[in-house]
């Protein structure tokens, strides 16, 4: 299965380009840069995957959900942990920083719904693909994801966190982990904002590599603060040498 990274960096200046990730042609995870799909591919779109509802994971959503309600024939699913979907819904698509899509009817019904995903247990997803979701270290009702191909290859997905247990605890009970995705926010030098913050650095995330038995998983970093990329590389590399790599927007990766 094909991941396309749409945008891969924590924070926005120019040329930067805020976390999404389109997995086969119907599944996004989080929606901070989806305006770059052309209409046809977004309109592919079925299911949007949260992570947790900080701004810089959701802020395209609301444009999304927009396409939808002209382009789709049926809603569009967002599916995320109750404290997310309750954030959004209450904050964001409220009708009043933005319109309740979920209000909103075509003909098919409403442009948008909202589906509390069951931690630890697996959802069927578009494409044959499966996900779990599982609690990390970070706000927002934040969630990682086991992801599971057709093929049976899998993947982990970190989302936003801190040094954590959980999502290393479930990846350890699988056997085709073929790539592993996870954030690295700040470099070594900033540690001590990174652990205040629920974040990463190079060291934070060999120390939590070490949890899971997979020394030959590729790692790929994201969520990258945009004014260290060159710092958290360095760092990057010193920690774990050719076994990772910084996305970019563009990326393409299979599992």
């Amino acid at each position: 299965m094909h991941i396309e990274v749409l945008g891969a960096d924590g924070g926005k200046k120019s040329g930067s380009s805020l976390v999404a990730m389109k997995i086969g042609r119907s599944v996004l995870i989080d929606a901070g840069s989806a305006s770059s799909l052309k209409d046809d591919e977004q309109s592919q779109i079925e299911v949007v995957l949260l992570t947790h509802a900080h701004l810089d994971h959701i802020l395209e959503l609301g444009f999304m959900a927009d396409a939808a309600a002209s382009l789709r024939d049926s809603p569009l699913r967002v599916l995320g942990s109750a404290a997310s979907l309750k954030a959004v819904q209450t904050h964001y698509m409220n009708d009043l920083v933005w319109p309740d899509f979920s209000r909103i009817r075509t003909s098919s019904g409403p442009a948008v719904i909202y589906e509390t995903i069951v931690d630890h247990e697996w959802v069927e997803l578009p494409g044959g693909l499966s996900a779990m979701p599982v609690p990390v270290n970070h706000g927002a009702g934040a969630r990682g994801f086991l992801l599971r191909s057709p093929s049976g290859g899998a993947a982990v997905y970190t989302g936003d966190t801190g040094p954590t247990s959980d999502i290393w605890e479930e990846a350890s009970k699988l056997e085709d982990i073929e790539l592993i995705l996870a954030e690295v926010s700040f470099p070594d030098s900033m540690t001590d904002l990174a652990i205040s913050s629920d974040h990463l650095t190079p060291k934070l995330l060999a120390e939590e590599l070490r949890k899971l038995d997979r020394p030959s998983a590729p790692v790929f970093a994201f969520h990258l603060k945009p004014w260290y990329r060159q710092e958290i590389d360095r760092d990057l590399s010193r920690r774990l040498g050719d076994r990772a790599v910084l996305l970019m927007r563009g990326d393409r990766l299979t599992f």
